[in-house]
């Protein structure tokens, strides 16, 4: 996507060439042009060059009264690869009055300011389970390193008697710091039991307090609705009262098997092409 070229702040007068020199190339239409591409203010006219994109000054030929653009380059005189741009000379066609340019930008400018840009709400990204090799392990105990320590010796040929390979050794230590710290852990342990089901106890002396809230902000909604259903309508009729429903289980499935059956066979008789005699 080609960016507009950003319109000059300051215009200098419209300058006069002396070439009489026409572009081969057509005429450039200004009502075909961009409001922001082109600028018809009286005594400064320029437009945004179609293939360089440059603004350039349009002039007016004393003799023939054409309007054309200024000759220029690609890029600024004296830089590296600027070279002629072959829309120098080229014939501007102006059919639209500065009245009409004007409100053309003007509608152009409502438009541009009505548009906002859309809030782009960025989608949130489901956190990635960690790999088993970064899950922190379950905290070592005395039993669970004696049970890495037994297994270890069951299975290695050099740990025998009181010899135990390298592997062995750090095993070893590891069971014994732990026992030696088994009875502080039990008794964190046994604290951070206490300390919960000190919690709960509290939680327990504080649940009559709370349902007796509970109750006294429902309480008068319910006394509304149970004599809202006590109070006797006038014209209504109780369900014993109502429509006639049969209590009766007679038609049980034998009965009703039996009537299909029966229905059946009555619907073969009528439309069979034979007709019996009533006897």
């Amino acid at each position: 996507m080609t960016t507009s070229p950003a319109i000059p702040t300051a215009q200098p007068r419209k300058p006069r060439t002396r070439t009489k020199n026409v572009s081969c190339w057509p005429a450039i239409i200004a009502s075909a042009l961009p409001s922001n591409l082109i600028e018809l203010t009286p005594g400064l006219e320029h437009l945004a060059c179609p293939d360089c994109n440059t603004w350039c000054p349009i002039t007016t030929d004393k003799g023939s009264k054409q309007r054309k653009l200024v000759p220029h380059h690609t890029r600024p005189a004296g830089t590296p690869g600027a070279h002629r741009c072959r829309s120098s000379n080229r014939l501007v066609n102006i059919d639209l009055s500065v009245d009409a340019w004007q409100q053309k930008r003007a509608d152009a400018n409502k438009e541009a300011a009505s548009r906002r840009p859309t809030t782009v709400l960025k989608k949130v990204k489901a956190p990635a389970a960690p790999a088993i090799t970064q899950l922190d392990p379950a905290p070592a105990t005395a039993d669970s390193a004696r049970k890495t320590y037994e297994t270890h010796r069951a299975r290695c040929a050099a740990c025998t008697g009181r010899k135990h390979c390298q592997d062995g050794e750090h095993l070893a230590a590891d069971y014994l710091r732990l026992l030696r710290r088994e009875p502080e852990r039990r008794r964190i342990r046994a604290l951070y039991e206490e300390v919960q089901a000190a919690g709960e106890r509290a939680r327990a002396r504080q649940l009559p307090t709370r349902r007796a809230k509970e109750w006294a902000n429902v309480e008068k909604a319910v006394a509304n609705a149970d004599a809202a259903r006590k109070k006797e309508l006038i014209g209504a009729r109780s369900p014993i009262l109502g429509a006639d429903v049969p209590t009766d289980h007679e038609d049980t499935k034998e009965q009703a098997r039996a009537l299909a059956q029966a229905r059946t066979e009555k619907a073969i008789r009528e439309a069979s092409p034979i007709k019996r005699n009533a006897a």
